[in-house]
């Protein structure tokens, strides 16, 4: 008798109306005490408000419903094919519809019903696969986003070919800890295309300027890539190889770096020699075995000189374990390399010299930004923690002294063992 009269009230009803008892009887009908007779009037009752011209009653249904084991299938379907809000608001909590019913949501709906799939918990890998190949923009940056999302790396790739040219997804991708390295190096190149791209027609580098930075920045980038300790070895170098990026130049960043492991994997892939053979080559102090596994690598002949000097000074230096971005023993062993060359005939090591020294030019510009940044970021944490400390020094040197002297006699005073702890941490 309650079910009747909800129906003829609802008939007259305003719509704010209808959408609190429309609430009010699916939660009775959830969690009340009912006989049998009661149940199956309430489930028509709410069947029939699917029919509501208003959406405020759809919404209000699907938040009484869609997080419920026992709500009625027919009704979530049913809102999921009003679509809106009350669609988003089931197909983003229910447990109750099946992997292929997701699917065709996704196919189907609009993009708010596929950014609620897209952020579904352990979103399946079959649903998060359509969503790769159909989904809009803002749905596949919100499943890339979504860390319980199982997305298998060929959604991964398929949403990069779509949608690479865009910040936003390029940014959520980075941010995943379980990127494959493949995906990585491609986003790295999307990047350099972009940024080149973007300079050149600016106007404010000539288009050969611009593809040299590049080519530099990548060769940085791959070394990082490859020296991430997430990823796999031989994975890193595989994918560096099918993007066009295992090169001699790489090879010789990476000894550089003191990355020997690196080298090893790198030479071995070149040259299809086993790897452990090549590492062996590489500790040991003997010339003929390494000059074969280099020219076998395809290392040029004014490169292959770089390396037995570059092994020894490594082993003097001990710093084999410096990372790609450990700028100072770099210079290290590129001053004491450039220093033996020095001394060879200038037709046999010239090319390599003027090579080497652009890499020590570079080198030394990357650290003085490094060193830039952490007496930047020293200097704002002193004048957020002591703003009047600092006020009161500065009012303690009268002003016609520090106009009386010039610049370069004024005391600075630069805490390089904080600079050095900045820049480790």
């Amino acid at each position: 008798m309650i079910v009747r009269r909800f129906l003829s009230w609802a008939r007259i009803a305003p719509a704010c109306a209808r959408a609190d008892a429309t609430s009010a009887l699916a939660r009775a009908y959830l969690f009340a005490n009912m006989d049998e007779a009661e149940r199956y009037e309430a489930e028509i009752a709410l069947t029939v408000m699917l029919d509501d011209p208003s959406p405020l009653v759809h919404r209000a249904l699907a938040e009484a419903i869609a997080s419920a084991a026992e709500a009625p299938r027919h009704l979530l379907t049913g809102l999921v094919a009003q679509g809106g809000e009350a669609a988003a608001l089931v197909l983003g909590r229910t447990r109750l519809l099946s992997e292929a019913e997701l699917v065709d949501a996704a196919a189907l709906g609009a993009e708010k019903a596929q950014i609620a799939i897209a952020r579904r918990d352990a979103l399946p890998a079959t649903v998060a696969a359509a969503l790769a190949e159909i989904g809009s923009l803002a749905a596949c940056t919100a499943l890339v986003r979504n860390p319980s999302a199982i997305v298998a790396e060929a959604a991964l790739l398929r949403m990069l070919e779509r949608f690479g040219t865009e910040a936003s997804l390029r940014e959520a991708l980075l941010a995943r800890p379980d990127l494959p390295a493949r995906l990585r190096e491609r986003l790295m190149a999307m990047v350099s295309d972009v940024l080149k791209s973007f300079v050149v027609e600016r106007g404010w580098l000539s288009a050969e300027r611009a593809e040299r930075l590049a080519r530099d920045a990548e060769h940085r980038g791959a070394l990082t890539l490859a020296c991430d300790e997430r990823l796999d070895l031989g994975d890193a170098v595989a994918c560096l190889k099918e993007g066009g990026r295992l090169t001699p130049a790489f090879v010789v960043h990476a000894l550089l770096a003191g990355q020997l492991d690196l080298v090893a994997a790198s030479l071995a892939d070149l040259g299809d020699t086993p790897p452990a053979k090549v590492a062996a080559f590489l500790r040991e102090d003997r010339q003929a075995p390494l000059r074969a596994v280099l020219k076998r690598a395809g290392i040029p002949d004014w490169l292959a000189p770089v390396f037995p000097i570059a092994l020894a000074e490594l082993r003097s230096a001990a710093i084999t374990g410096a990372g790609a971005t450990a700028s100072t023993p770099l210079r290290v062993a590129l001053r004491r390399i450039l220093a033996q060359l020095a001394g060879r005939a200038e037709r046999e090591t010239g090319r390599l010299i003027a090579y080497l020294r652009t890499l020590e030019a570079e080198t030394a510009r990357g650290e003085a930004r490094a060193l830039a940044e952490a007496m930047i970021a020293l200097d704002e944490e002193a004048l957020a923690t002591e703003p009047h400390d600092l006020a009161l020094a500065a009012n303690a040197v009268p002003k016609h002294e520090l106009e009386l002297q010039p610049l370069d006699t004024l005391p600075v005073a630069v805490d390089l063992d904080a600079i050095a702890v900045a820049r480790a941490a």
